[in-house]
């Protein structure tokens, strides 16, 4: 790399850290509070609502946004056609989903379902409203400003939803804490932005945006309508209660996976995007990013499964234990989720999109048929089910990088190696020390396999000559030399 785009590529890892840090800490502060204080029924009733939203943003965006980071030359003529047409989307999912609401209530068989959806539903409109801002800020590694907006956002709405879960307000604590957010973030987008309306709007550029973000926006949408289906599928056939032990594992157990990767992959677009064309440096910059997410991801997951049942019981209370097993499965099955939408950001990056979109047709058609045949047998069983799908989709997933760019499965996993050997290693340890030191207090237990896991880690780490860690020693040696 050159030394600019290293130094925008730390740069925007740190912002993206500070921005993805401070979000995860606001949205688990107001997890931990309303989970202690809902009833989980009131769980259940948002996991069913959440596929409409995450499907109708992932039309909203269309791709277009993804289209706009990566092109090389983009002027306000294509900032204003995007805006214009995603604001028109907008409208028309919200309208669809307004009168389709009563439909909604009548599948799920839940009181006042309808009315709890056309509130959250505007989450649509203000979602589409700040794109454009937040397009322009990435395009000039604005990732300070970004990480300001977020943090901010997520504070001022978590207050928010903590006083009304507080004061008795039930369900509507949930439902109102993404629309609060994202009504936040569009408002601050538009006061820290540097773009203005002057609504242009081209169907040639649209049809430029488009022939890559079709199979792009159809991709997204079959990713997050299936992932997200396994809340309504387990809503409808399984109780309310049930659906949100499985809602709250799942939003814990995807957290570390989440946070790690949105990191990683909000900085690398727009770095990838920049060399798409120099393949030497790609490729390298391709294998920092995969082994910057094996180094961070690995340990993470691995240690979250080990002190589960600890962690769950000081921060949610043992109400929520049924969660643990799934939460240790979806931890595990979180890993191939990041390594697969990594490899998916670097075949959008070079503009195949048509591949991505393949390769999650695949998927879901797989998924489908396992979760046919393992429904019937409870939700333990859809969870494994997910997981062998999860690894067969990786594994399909690396012949298409290797295809198009000469990164496959083995070259990956070199990569991802020594990571994942001194993570098993670690979580052997403290897994096997939990069964021996059985009379002390869950607190004493969470920090004592918490400390050891992380020093075995990083000790294990530096002798086995992670490049990653060592990488990062020396980063952190300059940066103390120029102190003193």
């Amino acid at each position: 790399m050159s030394e600019n785009i290293k130094q925008n590529t730390l740069k925007g890892l740190f912002w993206n850290a500070v921005d993805r840090f401070g979000y995860q800490l606001a949205i688990t502060l107001v997890g931990i509070i309303t989970a202690r204080v809902l009833p989980e029924e009131d769980f259940g009733v948002v996991a069913v609502l959440v596929i409409f939203t995450n499907i109708a943003t992932s039309i909203v965006d269309s791709g277009l946004a993804t289209s706009l980071v990566r092109s090389v030359k983009v002027d306000e003529k294509d900032y204003s056609s995007m805006f214009v047409f995603n604001l028109l989307v907008s409208v028309a999912l919200y309208l669809i989903l307004f009168f389709a609401a009563p439909a909604i209530e009548r599948f799920n068989h839940i009181d006042n379902l309808a009315l709890y959806a056309r509130v959250l539903f505007l989450q649509i409109l203000t979602h589409s409203l700040g794109l454009v801002q937040y397009v322009k800020l990435l395009r000039r590694f604005a990732f300070k400003e970004t990480a300001r907006i977020n943090v901010l956002a997520v504070t001022f709405s978590g207050v928010l939803v903590i006083l009304l879960a507080l004061f008795s307000f039930g369900v509507w604590a949930l439902l109102l804490q993404t629309l609060l957010y994202s009504c936040f973030r569009t408002i601050m987008l538009w006061i820290w932005g540097d773009w203005r309306l002057n609504f242009f709007f081209s169907r040639r550029i649209l049809r430029k945006h488009l022939k890559f973000s079709s199979s792009f926006m159809v991709g997204r949408i079959l990713s997050r309508s299936f992932s997200q289906a396994y809340y309504s599928f387990i809503g409808k056939h399984f109780t309310l209660q049930e659906t949100g032990y499985y809602y709250q594992a799942n939003k814990w157990g995807e957290t570390p996976s989440m946070l790690i990767s949105s990191i990683i992959q909000g900085t690398t677009l727009t770095t990838l995007a920049s060399i798409q064309n120099d393949y030497p440096r790609f490729l390298n910059a391709c294998r920092k990013s995969m082994q910057t997410l094996a180094f961070v991801l690995l340990p993470a997951a691995f240690c979250a499964i080990a002190i589960a049942e600890p962690a769950f019981v000081l921060v949610l209370t043992d109400k929520w234990l049924p969660s643990v097993p799934y939460f240790q499965l979806l931890c595990f099955i979180g890993i191939f989720f990041s390594l697969i939408d990594l490899n998916t950001n670097f075949l959008n990056v070079k503009g195949k999109a048509h591949y991505t979109l393949w390769l999650e047709l695949t998927q879901i058609t797989l998924a489908l048929l396992v979760l046919w045949l393992t429904y019937p047998f409870g939700i333990l069983n859809i969870i494994y089910g997910q997981m062998g799908v999860r690894l067969v989709s990786y594994g399909v997933n690396t012949w298409a990088s290797r295809k198009v760019y000469g990164y496959g499965l083995f070259k990956q996993l070199k990569d991802i190696g020594p990571s994942f050997v001194m993570s098993l290693i670690a979580f052997a340890v403290v897994w096997t020390l939990a069964y021996f030191i059985t009379d002390v207090s869950y607190l004493a237990m969470l920090l004592l396999q918490s400390t050891i896991f992380v020093s075995i880690y990083l000790l294990g780490s530096y002798l086995l000559g992670n490049v990653v860690w060592l990488e990062l020693l020396e980063i952190g040696k300059r940066k103390l030399s120029k102190w003193k």
